[in-house]
């Protein structure tokens, strides 16, 4: 099967840390990607329940990491605070190879589990470490991640630590995405999240996706897509491969309609 994408421009708008894995799997087949990210995320600096729980690191038998984001700002306020050696004394556990990499690039031994494709698995393999004790989650405030509620309802106390805020992008950056959009003109467009839906049709409004090769990352996107009148041409299962390989197969004319 022919696996190329043609040197095809394609707009994503993910968050600057969120891109790797984004233009490794799309320029990795011969895309061109435009990045133009329309979240930021920023630290938080100052909060008595952030101060709290890393004073009480000790309290927490693990430390689980959903997502690389969570890593990565966990990382910073580790370093700022001097409590690495604290943490490397907890399980950290991660859901993603790219995020424990990330650790481990920080100096924290973290364990992937391979098998652990779903939140629900990951749980189930500390349940077999016999790790029942408080466990740490580090997050942002922008979204209810799966893993928290899991740990709930198995009576395993979590602490959901919110360390970074959700922000858009800076006013003079924006000017500057919309002076060039209409210069790129990216003929695919990645919606990754349903509020990168909302923040793409704000930021430009003169992009005519009727016009574009739309790609939902989701079915929670496309719904979105749907209600905002916006054709879907792809619909792929929520990982930067399906969405790569599934435009591959749009390309070769070998997807099914959508």
């Amino acid at each position: 099967m022919k696996d190329h994408l043609d040197h095809l421009s394609i707009l994503i708008t993910t968050a600057e840390e969120d891109t790797d894995e984004a233009r490794r799997q799309l320029e990795g087949r011969g895309a061109r990607t435009v990045h133009m990210p329309l979240e930021r995320y920023q630290i938080i600096d100052e909060d008595p329940a952030i101060d709290e729980a890393f004073n009480n690191l000790n309290s927490f038998e693990n430390i689980i990491y959903g997502h690389k984001r969570n890593a990565i700002f966990f990382a910073e306020h580790v370093k700022r605070r001097d409590k690495m050696e604290e943490v490397r004394q907890r399980l950290n556990l991660t859901l993603h190879a790219d995020t424990a990499e990330y650790l481990e690039e920080q100096g924290i031994v973290a364990v992937y589990p391979q098998t652990a494709e779903k939140p629900i698995d990951l749980i189930e393999f500390m349940l077999r470490l016999q790790r029942y004790g408080t466990t740490l989650y580090p997050c942002g405030n922008h979204q209810r991640d799966e893993i928290p509620g899991l740990l709930q309802e198995l009576d395993i106390p979590v602490n959901e630590l919110t360390l970074y805020d959700l922000k858009g992008p800076a006013v003079d950056d924006l000017d500057n995405f919309k002076n060039k959009i209409n210069e790129l003109s990216p003929e695919v467009i990645v919606c990754h999240s349903r509020r990168a839906v909302n923040r793409i049709i704000a930021a430009f409004p003169n992009l005519k996706p009727e016009d574009k090769i739309v790609i939902s990352a989701n079915a929670g996107v496309t719904q979105k897509l749907k209600e905002n009148e916006i054709p879907v041409t792809i619909k792929a299962d929520g990982s930067w491969h399906s969405i790569a390989q599934k435009l591959a197969e749009y390309q070769n004319g070998e997807l099914e309609d959508q």
